[in-house]
């Protein structure tokens, strides 16, 4: 069963998106978007990269196909060093991705999502990949959805509070007991990944847009010692 992720861990069907946005363009200077509630594509990460392919057999835990099916919470005994990191103010992805936010809602509540388009001519696996942005703080809802087959989606997830309406996100990707088929995202083809909570000022879909780092797991390493260094947490699916 396809899942969703909330803040609760728990899981039942798919949202879709936005927060005001002003004017935005392309990285590099391109068009201003005509929809407020949706910003233009930006581009980052290199046309040519290697990614490490996973064996094994689904539900093969002992796999590396199963790497990231299963986690575990990496409490931190004091402050988040996300705090003290510079804001990314710059879209950057170590795969060639294209980015933009979708927003759909009202003052009060709404779904944004990051979508995602694998603009390379190779297939990337998203297993295990980690998204790290800023958003209004106090989102209950977030999840993983895609062009093409996937399945049983598993998260690694943590939210920051900065203290001025916004916080910090970390997300790990995994999946289960599927196919390494239903891991990957061909060339051209897109994922989303959507949260939901309330608007605010303090942040526009652009600046979410430019805060995302994208770190694709690349060396079947799970990405682990990223979400160990920000102390997330692993959901239920």
């Amino acid at each position: 069963m396809r899942a969703k992720f909330t803040g609760f861990g728990v899981a039942a069907g798919l949202g879709t998106v936005a927060l005001l946005a002003g004017l935005a363009t392309f990285a590099g200077g391109g068009t201003a978007s005509a929809d407020p509630d949706t910003t233009t594509a930006v581009s980052s990460g290199p046309a040519v990269w290697t990614q490490a392919t996973a064996t094994g057999r689904p539900s093969d835990y002992s796999s590396s196909l199963e790497r990231c099916a299963n986690g575990a919470d990496h409490p931190l005994s004091g402050a988040n060093p996300v705090l003290s990191e510079p804001l990314t103010t710059q879209f950057s992805s170590n795969v060639g991705l294209s980015e933009h936010v979708t927003f759909s809602g009202s003052q009060w509540y709404g779904n944004w999502n990051f979508v995602f388009t694998n603009t390379s001519s190779q297939t990337l696996s998203t297993d295990c990949a980690v998204l790290v942005f800023r958003a209004p703080s106090g989102s209950d809802d977030h999840s993983y959805s895609a062009t093409q087959a996937y399945g049983h989606p598993q998260q690694d997830y943590l939210e920051v509070p900065r203290g001025d309406g916004t916080s910090f996100y970390v997300a790990r990707l995994g999946f289960h007991d599927v196919t390494l088929a239903e891991r990957q995202i061909a060339p051209g083809q897109s994922f989303t990944y959507t949260f939901g909570g309330v608007p605010s000022p303090a942040i526009s879909n652009d600046r979410i847009r430019d805060s995302l780092r994208f770190t694709a797991d690349l060396d079947l390493k799970a990405n682990e010692a990223l979400i160990e260094h920000y102390g997330t947490a692993r959901l239920t699916n």
